[in-house]
């Protein structure tokens, strides 16, 4: 899942940093972003981004507490501590009411964008509750693994044999 799939979806979101430029709405540092459960809001990814999430950070500074409060794990002071390889959901969200009724159409067209890098690369599309996954990740093996299918049938196969 990895090199060419990763170069396609750094260079969608390069591309939705273009067009996130041009629209200019302004980020307030408000962490609401992050604070799913707070804000009433929930976060939906791909086994891709989630993926690539995984193998650019490798969960370092995860914080299990914040899953527990419906937060992002890697809120850090209000800030987001991976944004440089934040999902698509993370990278469109914004509380400036000036893009609001942009923001649903941005987001439609560069996650068909995603979903066709994921059919190119042969990556089984698959679209879930990010803070629901990754409970059930942390749960299975504290955090780090794979998010494939079949990672996830081998951690509940392992866990079903202990």
């Amino acid at each position: 899942m990895r090199g060419a799939a990763f170069e396609a979806l750094e260079a969608v979101y390069r591309d939705l940093a273009a067009e996130l430029a041009r629209l200019g709405p302004e980020c307030w540092s408000s962490g609401n972003c992050c604070r799913f459960e707070k804000a009433g809001h929930r976060l939906y990814t791909t086994p891709l981004e989630l993926e690539y999430l995984r193998a650019k950070t490798g969960f370092r500074g995860a914080d299990r507490g914040k899953l527990a409060e419906g937060s992002c794990p890697f809120l850090r002071e209000g800030r987001c501590g991976v944004r440089d390889h934040r999902m698509l959901g993370c990278r469109i969200y914004y509380c400036d009411p000036r893009y609001a009724p942009h923001m649903a159409g941005v987001y439609e067209r560069f996650h068909a964008r995603v979903k066709e890098v994921m059919r190119e690369h042969g990556v089984p599309y698959e679209y879930f509750d990010y803070l629901g996954r990754m409970r059930e990740m942390s749960l299975v093996n504290g955090v780090p693994g794979g998010f494939t299918r079949e990672a996830r049938k081998t951690r509940k196969g392992t866990e079903e044999s202990r």
